[in-house]
């Protein structure tokens, strides 16, 4: 099983929209991870995100990529900055397949670390540069493995 944790893409000030679409940036930052995530063969049959419109649209716009617009949920639960990772933990278990999250960082950095070393406090990632940034982990149970991360440097714009 694959989880892909994906860091949102780049939102528009909230002065300019209280909603926070995302940019311009953030649509070609999106589209990009979407279409590496496609290139690398990539097929998560959930793709979550949380109740923020930049969420939502980054994880949009990457199943749109990823022809997997059927895919896309928002979580039943919060996922800010310190909420606990316990649901999103249940939802990978119960999952029938690769998940995705579009979330934000310190939720999906936890996320990481709690998959990988069985302890969410324990960093084993940075989502570097920032958004549109992801990561792959692949496993099962308490067997957990960075697979592969991706920074919109990677590839050109």
């Amino acid at each position: 099983m694959k989880v892909y944790l994906v860091h949102h893409a780049d939102a528009l000030p909230a002065e300019k929209d209280p909603q926070r679409h995302i940019s311009p940036m953030g649509r070609e930052q999106s589209d990009r991870v979407g279409v590496r995530l496609k290139a690398l063969g990539a097929a998560p049959v959930c793709i979550l995100h949380s109740d923020k419109q930049w969420t939502i649209d980054t994880a949009i716009h990457v199943a749109a990529k990823l022809g997997a617009s059927d895919k896309v949920a928002q979580t039943t639960y919060p996922i800010n900055t310190d909420d606990p990772i316990a649901p999103f933990m249940a939802d990978i278990a119960a999952c029938k397949g690769d998940i995705m999250m579009c979330g934000h960082v310190d939720y999906l950095l936890r996320a990481a670390s709690q998959l990988v070393c069985g302890n969410e406090k324990n960093k084993v990632f940075e989502f570097k540069p920032g958004n549109g940034t992801m990561v792959c982990i692949e496993g099962e149970g308490s067997n957990w493995a960075i697979t592969y991360g991706w920074r919109q440097d990677h590839l050109p714009g």
